[in-house]
């Protein structure tokens, strides 16, 4: 649980394989005892033609705020002056699931189609970021498909420095701390999902990344915190403006660029004009 204020600031880079930079991403986390507010500014992409090149337009300006003596969690859109709110749904602790008896495997429980091996290594070097102690962890990720996926096989490589630094808040989910296992997985309609199977290799890394670099072939993710405060916060960042409205969804997405507007406007005519025929 967070003590007193916190203040994050961090940026995100993704190189695709062919060169190739997106628009960086960057992210403000404020953080109070059982308040957050995350300020998200990032890049959306269009393309006229399917080979052509990409536009991208900046995001609007929004916050999301999860307050635990609420109970609610908002979404918020400066530009549009709006806000919406949902209920945090309760979680049981850590503690409580301990407590629960395990279900073991079934016999018709269906076998594994990707084994997930991640190895990590913490190389021993140390060094001082934002006036704390960082350990230097080389994570290597392996998926090897079994019998029945169809899957290839992948690995990628996260180089990393992280630090002892607790950025949970009391209503939140204990395992978004990064100690649980995720995996994700695309298929076709009408295909059976993939079935992963997981082992460590050596103690996964739990700390709070400071700075990390994440190869796959020649894509490269990297992602730097470029400010950590503990200066008091005001406790307005927590609040919606009284004068925004509430509606059903905010708009997370840029006005599309003019071109691109032309080119929806032109595809709802056509199959308006099927419809009509």
């Amino acid at each position: 649980m967070v003590v007193g204020s916190l203040t994050l600031r961090r940026v995100m880079r993704h190189t695709w394989s062919d060169g190739r930079r997106l628009p960086s991403t960057e992210t403000t986390e404020y953080l109070q005892a059982d308040r957050k507010r995350e300020e998200h500014r990032g890049a959306f992409g269009y393309r006229f033609r399917p080979n052509g090149r990409t536009i991208y337009r900046p995001t609007p300006p929004t916050a999301l705020i999860k307050r635990c003596d609420l109970q609610k969690t908002f979404l918020i859109n400066f530009e549009d002056r709006e806000f919406s709110e949902w209920p945090i749904q309760p979680v049981p602790p850590r503690e409580e699931l301990s407590t629960r008896p395990e279900s073991g495997p079934t016999s018709d429980q269906p076998a594994p189609t990707v084994l997930v091996e991640t190895q990590t290594v913490d190389t021993g070097e140390r060094r001082e970021l934002f006036g704390r102690s960082a350990r230097h962890v080389i994570t290597t990720e392996h998926v090897t498909p079994l019998i029945g996926s169809t899957r290839r096989v992948r690995q990628s490589v996260t180089d990393g420095w992280y630090i002892d630094l607790d950025t949970a808040i009391t209503c939140e989910a204990w395992w978004w701390s990064g100690s649980a296992h995720a995996f994700v997985t695309l298929h076709q309609q009408g295909d059976p999902p993939e079935r992963p199977t997981f082992k460590n290799i050596g103690e996964p890394e739990r700390g709070f990344p400071i700075l990390r670099r994440t190869t796959e072939g020649a894509s490269v993710v990297e992602f730097e915190v470029t400010e950590l405060s503990t200066v008091p916060l005001d406790p307005a960042l927590f609040v919606v403006p009284a004068d925004f409205a509430c509606v059903e969804q905010v708009r997370q997405e840029p006005v599309p660029p003019f071109v691109i507007r032309l080119a929806q406007t032109y595809e709802r005519l056509k199959l308006r004009a099927r419809i009509g025929f």
